[in-house]
């Protein structure tokens, strides 16, 4: 059963201006994220589609930031297929989990100009 649906858009201009930023990456990305999209030769497209996961899984689990969460307990990852899906850390782990919900259908594309994230959470 679907339990919620999100989506949102980011720019990749905006992310290209924030790359030297460190402390803004630091804030938003984990390591992992910030590894997998530096090695990109446009990283600013992969940095936007994260943060559009990470926007679109808040609006489809409905309750904005709760239990302390912030952005680095979304961590998008790509399996050696190219097929990303997210972890949950922290708060955002714990949530999930007391809420019962079952899974989490990500789906995620970019262009030169923009991000698009999709996610589907289950119950």
């Amino acid at each position: 059963m679907i339990y919620g649906i999100g989506t949102d858009i980011a720019e990749t201009l905006r992310f290209k201006k924030k790359l030297d930023n460190t402390k803004f990456l630091e804030t938003v990305f984990t390591p992992l994220e910030m590894d997998y999209c530096q090695r990109k030769a446009h990283p600013e497209q992969h940095f936007a589609a994260r943060f559009a996961a990470k926007e679109a899984y808040m609006k489809a689990l409905g309750t904005g930031w709760v239990e302390g969460a912030d952005f680095k307990e979304i961590e998008i990852q790509n399996s050696t297929e190219g097929v990303p899906s997210i972890t949950l850390l922290g708060g955002s782990k714990r949530y999930f989990d007391k809420s019962e919900l079952k899974d989490i259908f990500v789906s995620i594309s970019h262009t030169a100009e923009y991000a698009v994230a999709y996610i589907i959470i289950t119950k």
